[in-house]
């Protein structure tokens, strides 16, 4: 017997579009590590506004995250609200391309109240995720 409350589907809808940008919300990131067990990462986002099924997120491309990622670009990624939440599973592309990748994260620290200037200079990335499968459980 399924569960009533979940829904499965393979794109990202309007509302659920519209749920996710309706208040600041951190995602929780999980990538596979090398060793096997995920690794997780609570995150920054933003909608893609040319593509409606990519999340986009940001990272150093010193970190381990950016290693991983290379290595496996399979991900999920985990929105809550107390009983409702919304799990999405997809696969992870990453541009390094300096300038483009160094405003998205100026224009993410805006958007989450942080310091833009303080990511002046970094090598970043910007993780697109484009997303293969939703679960959804409305409460």
């Amino acid at each position: 017997m399924s569960d009533p409350d979940l829904t499965v589907a393979s794109v990202l809808s309007d509302d659920l579009r519209a749920w996710l940008m309706s208040e600041l919300r951190y995602p929780v990131l999980a990538v596979n590590s090398a060793d096997g067990p995920p690794s997780q990462s609570v995150m920054w986002f933003d909608l893609d506004p040319d593509d409606p099924d990519v999340i986009l997120m940001n990272t150093m491309v010193r970190r381990l995250k950016y290693r991983q990622l290379t290595d496996d670009p399979r991900v999920s990624v985990l929105f809550e609200a107390g009983l409702k939440w919304v799990a999405m599973r997809g696969t992870a592309e990453l541009d390094a391309t300096f300038e483009p990748a160094l405003q998205n994260i100026q224009d993410l620290a805006r958007r989450y109240g942080g310091d833009p200037e303080r990511y002046a200079g970094q090598e970043r990335v910007i993780i697109r995720i484009r997303i293969e499968k939703v679960i959804r459980h409305d409460q």
